[in-house]
């Protein structure tokens, strides 16, 4: 017997030996997500990546939306971003057993360089003066062990730079998860329409390729996973290759669709067993037959009628104030303030052109909680410019009494609703240009992107003074669609049902039925140029089209197929055109 247990033992303890440490292996499917406000400053020095660089007095930007739309309007050039962390136990285990980390983001606008603790770890695209874009790639970079430390806090700081349009970091989240020995497949994949939309005539194609850039053979599955935008799946199909190293292979297949609308493409990627990380993109089809169900309320124009003499009936008492130290080009810049809806304060950045006579006028709009900005003496120099804040937004925003909170504040009813002085707002702007002596009445723009895009369809709704109108990216439409596609603002709103839970979300789909773009756009006879960000997960193109298309006065579009939420260069170009049209050139 003891010849017989003895060689068991030593098998046993044999095996215990080998599983113990699988056993206690960190999983590598752990990740960190470093949030979405960031650290930000113009301009370019590398010592920034130091993480002892003082960033204290440096602005706080969101990473999901473009810089444009966060006060810095126009600004082409270098900025970086910066946000410091202590790593989580686990995380930390994970990271030293993997002996790194992996840095990934979706997107950089246009080209980007990593740095993490000062030490650079990489670049996408190219800087001046070899510029080269790399706007919409996903980035990875890989961070060796040695550049973290373990116990205390990291510093990660990216350098982004804008050759033109919109710029900045545009994703929705930067991930950081431990370094694994997965294959490395790469994968490149796109419908075969014109700008990412198909027409009912032209074929419906996706073409995809997976390549292997190692020197091993990999067996690689792909499963495709067509699915509306509120994530209603329509059709699944698994393809199946052995990639040589160096070799790739494509696929090209029909796509079913379920009629107009936007849908989105996954490929679930796994090489040799291990999941690899999913690409994903949007697409569309005919989206100017996309109807929306209507929703508005029947005592709907009587409401804004009613809340329009209210507005009329508050005085504006606008004040003028020349900000010099602004004005030293063609035009002067003036602050101004003034009373609107239920006598709250708003204002803006005005600018004026210094010759004699009466001037276009570009109204702009800014995006939900944006930092103020100043138009600039230079720019446009033959119209006005009037960069407007709303109640509680933009030079009103620091300690404002809607705690930020301006989606959910007043929403139990559309008496009490935030919108409703916001709407009014925009409303009042147009009074104080229309009461200037300088301005040519019969000649105004109206211009913004996302919340400033829904704020212009909002103003050509409930207004008759704006001649054009250039909505980007527009916000506030469609809700009960828009809650199933995205997850924010319906975040918000579930927030603030839970703290009130007298209410039920009907109850407040009803009060924002009054304040929905899709149901005031039939009012709208303004000519009207929008833009869309067909990838954009904050206000998704379906909602962009609910209102576009109940609009009767002559429109027209451009869908961008790569960017989320924000616009191209050529948008600005597209833009500038279309102004042209409908209220010429002034003359130098």
């Amino acid at each position: 017997m003891k010849k017989i247990t003895q060689p068991l033992f030593y098998v046993v303890l044999l095996v215990l030996m080998v599983t113990m440490p699988a056993c206690n292996r960190p999983s590598a499917n752990s990740s960190f997500d470093l949030g979405i406000y960031w650290k930000f400053q113009t301009g370019n020095d590398t010592a920034w990546a130091n993480p002892q660089a003082d960033d204290s007095l440096w602005d706080t930007l969101c990473i999901t939306t473009c810089w444009e739309e966060q006060g810095y309007a126009r600004y082409d050039g270098y900025g970086w971003y910066r946000t410091t962390f202590t790593l989580p136990d686990d995380f930390v285990r994970a990271v030293t057993y993997y002996k790194g980390l992996e840095v990934s983001y979706d997107n950089a606008d246009d080209a980007d360089a990593l740095y993490f603790n000062g030490h650079y770890i990489g670049r996408t695209g190219n800087f001046p003066p070899n510029y080269k874009s790399a706007q919409g790639q996903k980035r990875t970079y890989v961070v060796p062990l040695e550049y973290v430390d373990t116990q205390g806090p990291n510093t990660l700081a990216i350098q982004v730079y804008d050759d033109g349009g919109d710029g900045g970091l545009l994703t929705f989240s930067v991930v950081l998860k431990p370094v694994t020995p997965l294959p490395r497949i790469t994968t490149e994949a796109g419908v075969t329409a014109e700008n990412g939309v198909f027409m009912e005539s032209e074929p419906h194609m996706l073409n995809f390729t997976v390549t292997n850039p190692e020197d091993v053979r990999r067996k690689v599955r792909v499963r495709v996973v067509i699915a509306t935008d509120d994530h209603q799946r329509v059709s699944e199909k698994t393809y199946r290759t052995v990639l040589r190293p160096g070799a790739g292979t494509t696929w090209n297949d029909n796509i079913q669709l379920q009629g107009p609308g936007f849908y989105r493409c996954s490929l679930l990627v796994a090489a040799d067993g291990h999941a690899l990380d999913p690409v994903a993109f949007h697409f569309g089809f005919e989206p100017e037959k996309i109807t929306s169900v209507p929703d508005a309320p029947e005592d709907l124009d009587a409401f804004w009628e009613k809340t329009r003499a209210l507005l009329d009936a508050v005085p504006m008492q606008a004040k003028v104030k020349l900000l010099p130290e602004h004005s030293r080009g063609q035009r002067n810049v003036y602050y101004v303030e003034m009373k609107s809806f239920g006598n709250e304060t708003m204002g803006g950045y005005y600018a004026v052109p210094k010759k004699p006579g009466k001037h276009p006028v570009l109204i702009t709009y800014m995006g939900y909680g944006s930092n103020p900005w100043i138009p600039h003496t230079d720019d446009d120099p033959g119209f006005i410019s009037f960069v407007v804040s709303v109640r509680g937004q933009g030079i009103y925003k620091q300690g404002n009494a809607y705690e930020s909170r301006w989606f959910t504040w007043g929403i139990a009813s559309e008496e009490t609703y935030y919108y409703r002085g916001a709407f009014m707002d925009v409303i009042r702007a147009v009074d104080f240009v229309c009461s200037r002596a300088e301005a040519d009445t019969s000649r105004i723009g109206a211009q913004g992107a996302s919340q400033g895009g829904a704020f212009t369809l909002a103003v050509c709704a409930l207004d008759d003074r704006i001649a054009v109108a250039a909505p980007a990216i527009p916000f506030l439409s469609d809700y009960p669609v828009y809650f199933r596609i995205a997850d924010w603002p319906a975040s918000e709103m579930e927030t603030y049902l839970q703290e009130h839970p007298d209410l039920d979300k009907e109850a407040l789909f009803r009060v924002l039925s009054y304040f929905d773009i899709k149901n005031l756009a039939g009012r709208i006879k303004t000519p009207t140029i929008m833009a869309v960000g067909l990838q954009d997960p904050i206000c998704p193109p379906r909602t962009n089209f609910a209102g576009y298309n109940n609009i009767t006065a002559p429109k027209d579009y451009r869908i961008y197929k790569n960017n989320m939420h924000s616009t191209p260069p050529q948008w600005q170009e597209v833009r500038t055109e279309f102004f042209k049209t409908y209220l010429g050139y002034p003359q130098p």
